[in-house]
């Protein structure tokens, strides 16, 4: 547990589960890969703006379906209904594979194999720089049917080319599930670590225990049969379903308050980004679950990185070489990248003892010492080093310089370490790491001078989205740990929990990817199913003339110097925490720093501050219900919105979720 964390913080997750029936099976696996199926269908055709975070729409949609599912076979025929193991095994898989579809991966994927080709011309030298540095397995070459066909729609009589999409598929998926099973054995070598040493409180594994919490002998979970649940249900629901009349009747005046951040803005000054008045239900119910002194953090930090960006245009200060100069952007997201990789670095510090503990289980000749689960230890290192060794190879047969290979995996590692341990720790579900992937920050600081033209290029694709996806959406790590806290003493050597995993993001990928190309060769991509996901290739484009060498950058000794700062201050902050229970300033807020969702959690926190000032811990306990149902509520009315767009309204429809 942090130090200071209050005791409303100390979510109450079950350890232990005597039912017989509580193991993960073969029928919730098999249902979980079949409700995969579905939300992939439904996202690519009718929500492909529903996965914006690490706990999405298109997961959690599905969760309050088979919910309700689940207590109708409970009340019909209770032989049939699934345990409460197997609900959360069915959600796992769902969650893991929630960021592939449409907007999360595929999207991106498709567009980014097949853009240079079909784009690459003369005139932005695509076709002369970088063309011939892209590897042939994983892009698609010049082609009237399989290129041209995709992006205008496949003309009549043609069969769709899926051969012709077959090996780059392979070797991008390939890569990305390398990442994906490397952080499966990271997250078993660090769970107990994080469980029990420093007592995390996973409060994103709260939400769907609680919604599963049935009293013995009743078939509907206690939660939907509190009163608090159903006003916050009606507040959320009533909203959208209202502003869904409105799709039918213009003259209904809309009622705005979930509307998007943009929508939100209010000006301060000048030389200030605007501040955003943005009521987000889903964060707020689970920034609800989160540590107050978390909750405050990311709310100071953000009004101090505003008036930050204010001072700096006001004096136009820039960090870097002439000719390299980076202005407020850059400089904010270099502190934030030295904060994250100090915390990360601190992490694993703390963690040396656990993990030189279960390398030496691992190295044990005695196989009843190792107490990994659900996998062994020994499994575990072996995986990890095994998964490690062909992302660097996949990187090196992409063109990658072996240094910088090196720095990609430490990046790597970085962030989604990063992201993963501190969304156990905060419950707050829109950790967006600076730097992303590393790219920027290698650029940046090391200078593309010193990266050679193959690199440069690599570094485009692993920091794409077309790789796993934006670390923001990625779910198929972050969900692990989360599992494993919602398993409890059901965490055993199990082959059906390590093989989840694997089986649920590559059906998942290879679905998604071939949904998207079905529909952009016969609606056309340009009329929709890739006109959204450009968004790489035009990074590739602005990328020519550094690729080249027209225009290189260098080694730049005043950016390292920002990004120290960003470590000094979080290494700061993390000693004043360790000395004074009561220093409120969490470095967290500074490596995940929050844009336009400050106000939400302002709310948040003033609400919760509230409660525990002068309810205490059972008022807050309390009030749950109230927030589980505005959250439940939401989720009931962006389906009910997007089911109505899909049968009245299809195509882009109406805007209902997103940033």
């Amino acid at each position: 547990m942090t130090p200071g964390q209050p005791e409303e913080n100390r979510n109450n997750i079950p350890d232990t589960l005597t039912d017989a029936r509580e193991k993960v099976t073969f029928r919730a696996l098999g249902l979980g890969i079949l409700t995969v199926l579905v939300m992939v269908l439904y996202i690519t055709y009718y929500g492909f703006n529903l996965i914006k975070n690490y706990m999405p729409v298109a997961a959690l949609l599905p969760l309050i379906g088979w919910v309700a599912i689940n207590s109708a076979l409970k009340g019909l025929a209770p032989r049939f209904a699934l345990s409460r193991t197997e609900m959360l095994t069915v959600f796992w898989v769902v969650w893991i594979a929630s960021s592939l579809p449409a907007t999360g991966w595929a999207g991106y994927a498709i567009s980014n194999m097949s853009a240079p080709a079909h784009f690459g011309s003369a005139e932005n030298q695509v076709r002369e720089v970088v063309f011939p540095l892209l590897r042939q397995w994983f892009f698609l070459g010049p082609s009237h049917v399989v290129v041209g066909q995709l992006y205008g729609g496949l003309e009549p009589g043609i069969a769709l080319p899926w051969r012709s999409w077959a090996e780059p598929l392979f070797w991008w998926i390939s890569g990305g599930l390398s990442i994906v099973i490397a952080g499966f054995f990271c997250n078993v070598l660090f769970y107990h670590q994080w469980h029990e040493r420093e007592r995390l409180t996973f409060p994103l594994a709260v939400f769907p225990l609680d919604l599963m919490e049935t009293e013995k002998g009743k078939a509907v979970p206690d939660v939907f049969r509190k009163g608090l649940f159903w006003i916050g249900f009606a507040f959320a629901a009533g909203i959208i379903c209202w502003n869904v009349l409105g799709y039918f009747q213009p003259t209904v005046v809309r009622i705005t308050l979930f509307d998007h951040w943009q929508t939100k803005a209010v000006p301060i000054g000048y030389h200030f980004p605007n501040y955003y008045l943005r009521v987000q239900p889903l964060i707020m119910g689970l920034a609800y679950l989160a540590p107050l002194d978390l909750l405050f953090s990311f709310w100071f930090y953000n009004m101090l990185q505003i008036l930050k960006t204010g001072f700096v245009n006001m004096t136009g200060i820039s960090v870097g070489m002439q000719g390299q100069q980076e202005g407020v952007v850059g400089i904010l997201k270099l502190e934030s990248h030295g904060a994250l990789t100090l915390l990360v670095v601190w992490s694993v510090w703390v963690a040396r003892a656990h993990l030189m503990e279960t390398f030496r289980k691992a190295l044990s000749s005695s196989r009843q010492t190792d107490d990994g689960m659900p996998v062994t230890y020994r499994t575990a290192w072996a995986g990890l080093t095994a998964s490690s060794i062909f992302w660097a190879g996949w990187c090196v047969s992409s063109g990658m310089g072996l240094f910088a290979v090196v720095a990609q995996m430490v990046l790597m590692f970085i962030c989604f370490l990063g992201v993963t341990k501190y969304a156990a720790a905060t419950g707050f579900a829109f950790l967006e790491p600076a730097g992303a992937k590393g790219a920027d920050i290698m650029r940046s600081i090391v200078g593309t001078a010193n990266l050679s033209p193959g690199t440069q290029v690599t570094m485009w694709m692993t920091d794409g989205d077309g790789l796993l996806g934006r670390p923001i959406r990625v779910t198929s790590i972050l969900s692990v740990p989360h599992f494993f806290r919602m398993l409890g003493t059901q965490l055993r050597r199990n082959p059906l929990i390590w093989g989840a995993v694997p089986l649920a993001f590559v059906v998942a990928s290879f679905f998604s990817a071939g949904v998207t190309l079905f529909r952009s060769y016969t609606e056309g991509g340009m009329n929709g199913p890739l006109s959204e996901y450009l968004g790489n290739w035009d990074a590739l484009e602005s990328q020519v003339r550094l690729i080249e060498g027209i225009d290189p950058t260098f080694f730049d000794s005043e950016k390292l110097g920002v990004w120290v700062f960003g470590a000094v201050e979080a290494g700061v902050l993390l000693y004043l925490r360790s000395v004074f229970t009561w220093w409120p300033f969490h470095p967290a807020a500074i490596a995940f720093p929050t844009q336009q969702y400050g106000f939400s959690l302002l709310l948040v926190w003033m609400i919760k501050f509230l409660v525990i000032r002068y309810g205490g811990v059972g008022l807050y306990r309390r009030s749950l219900p109230l927030w589980y149902g505005l959250m439940v509520g939401y989720l009931f009315g962006v389906g009910f919105s997007s089911t109505i767009d899909a049968i009245w309204f299809p195509g882009p429809g109406h805007w209902v979720h997103g940033w």
